[in-house]
């Protein structure tokens, strides 16, 4: 039979929310306020070791909160020790390590083409390469392009066309794309050991793996058996922008290429690699992805579209780019570095936190009373659909419980706050609560000895969800090659024969000698038009003077 012991207190203590300097001690006066403990006590067992040995052991179970310190004071029995302990439940993260990462640029394109018209001389043929020795270049070649300008303006007819479409990155901006495993879920608690005259003996911290449960084996022994959090970021793509600023920022939503991926509808199917360059294999896929068009073949203005998926000319945000923590909003802030990423939550199911003593002890619960003078707010659902109770508490302190309640459903919430009364302001998540009205009800109540609730009907403001947006092709204007400097071919002529290109101030050898030969050639035909005239006089005066 288990003797009964002395105690003199066990507490549910709230963390302070000022940080503290590494070389602050812990004060010996309380400055944190006594909210309710959940949990029970097994009291004493006896355990006999291998030996034959007998020892008495007390456990005690609780349920931990996150950001809450479990707080009491022991005296043994069976010795003079005599102390306090406190188990801080600091926070609780996910660590997912890298599976694969690699770096890439936004893609902008440089297009130059040749048109031959037909019937011309033919400098354009499915041999053609217009990409000669240049880089991530693809050639293109189509042979039935409508096209006017060959012969008449209004005239369409199908001219032969020739590309060269090279990728480039569109500026000096990088960003960076991490593959994320099965993360590791750790709760991170910190110990603290006081003996009777409240002076600081031993300060720990210890990270629990949740995944697998750990025992932490101090003076007194702490065991977690909670499998942690439920909700999760899963696992999978995501970006980063590659910039010092922005080097902790995690981007959702982003269709990403795998580390062997070059599909162009996706992004990173242009990567960066070493010492500055670039590296693609979807240069076929870019012939696939051009569509050109021909205004006038002869003058060579030409245009061209890339297929809307494709991830050409186009920017980030034109994506459904978004922060990690808007889509997730249980995360309260992430960091990323070289080979894993750690995510913070901002919420926690409670902890079942085991602490077994190597004597007996018995149980005193106290709390401090909570205060609640008024309140105001409002719900807020974003145009992510995430609903939050934002809440302005005038001269609260302590544990305050509250029912919201909408036209359908209502949800406990529980808030905790400092020990002094001030005025403070919260942020609640909720789940589906409908409003009636424009308006949910709210009642809350500081956890005291005087049964006092505030009810108050706080008006919905609820933003709209995003919808979709007609995106039109992006059409680039095509660089004209030098065809206007071609003697052998047909476009050149029909260029510098267009009575609207003779005011052109440029003058190419192309220009030139077709100038002269059709200066040449209009000379001859005067002279052999005045010839025919002439002769055709002589013979009319001949007749005349027969008569």
């Amino acid at each position: 039979m288990v003797s009964k012991t002395w105690f003199v207190f066990l507490v549910f203590c709230e963390q302070m929310e000022s940080k503290f300097g590494s070389n602050m001690r812990f004060r010996q006066t309380p400055t944190r306020h006594c909210s309710p403990p959940t949990g029970s006590v097994d009291g004493g067992i006896v355990v006999e070791d291998g030996g034959g040995g007998i020892s008495d052991l007390t456990t005690l179970t609780w349920q931990v909160a996150l950001g809450s310190t479990l707080c009491y004071r022991f005296k043994s029995e069976t010795s003079s020790l005599v102390g306090t302990v406190e188990v801080t439940y600091v926070s609780l993260k996910s660590i997912y390590s890298m599976l694969d990462s690699y770096q890439f640029p936004l893609v902008h394109s440089s297009v130059q083409c040749l048109c031959d018209c037909p019937g011309g001389h033919s400098q354009c043929d499915s041999q053609t390469n217009m990409c000669a020795n240049i880089s991530n270049c693809a050639s293109y070649y189509n042979p039935s392009v409508r096209s006017s300008g060959c012969f008449f303006n209004f005239l369409q007819l199908s001219a032969a066309m020739c590309c060269s479409i090279q990728v480039l990155p569109a500026s000096r901006e990088r960003y960076r794309a991490v593959h994320l495993a099965v993360p590791s879920i750790m709760a991170q608690f910190k110990t603290v050991y006081k003996n009777e005259e409240g002076e600081v003996v031993d300060t720990r911290s210890y990270s629990v793996d949740l995944n697998s449960g750990s025992t932490i084996d101090w003076d007194v022994t702490l065991q977690v058996s909670s499998p942690g959090p439920t909700t999760l970021v899963p696992p999978g793509w995501y970006v980063v922008p590659d910039h010092p600023s922005h080097r902790h920022t995690l981007l959702a939503g982003l269709n990403v290429n795998g580390l062997d991926g070059w599909d162009i509808n996706k992004l990173g199917w242009l990567k960066a690699g070493k010492k500055g360059g670039v590296v693609t294999s979807s240069l076929e896929q870019l012939v696939q992805a051009f569509v050109p068009t021909v205004e006038n073949c002869a003058d060579g203005r030409y245009g061209g579209t890339f297929t809307k998926g494709a991830k050409i000319d186009r920017l980030l945000v034109e994506g459904q780019k978004r922060r990690l923590t808007d889509v997730y909003p249980f995360i309260g802030d992430v960091r990323v570095w070289r080979r894993h990423v750690e995510m913070e939550h901002k919420e926690s199911p409670l902890l079942a936190l085991t602490l077994q003593h190597r004597s007996k002890v018995g149980v005193v619960v106290q709390y401090s009373s909570s205060h609640l003078s008024d309140f105001t707010g409002l719900l807020y659902q974003d145009s992510f659909s995430h609903l939050h109770l934002n809440l302005s508490l005038f001269q609260a302190s302590g544990t305050i419980t509250g029912v919201i309640s909408g036209s359908r459903s209502s949800q406990s919430i529980l808030l905790r706050l400092p020990l002094h009364p001030s005025n403070a302001t919260r942020q609640v998540k909720l789940s589906a609560i409908q409003c009636r009205a424009g308006q949910v009800r709210v009642s809350l109540r500081p956890l005291s000895l005087q049964n006092v609730t505030i009810t108050k009907h706080l008006p919905c403001v609820t933003e709209n969800m995003r919808t979709f947006r007609s995106t039109p092709d992006i059409r680039r204007q095509v660089e004209a090659s030098a065809v206007t400097d071609c003697l052998s071919c047909g476009s050149a002529w029909l260029h510098w024969l267009d009575p609207g290109h003779w005011l052109e101030t440029a003058w190419p050898q192309a220009r030139v000698v077709i100038m002269v030969t059709m200066a040449v050639m209009g000379m001859l035909v005067i002279i052999m038009v005045c010839k025919v005239i002439r002769g055709v006089c002589k013979c009319c005066g001949c007749a005349s003077s027969k008569k």
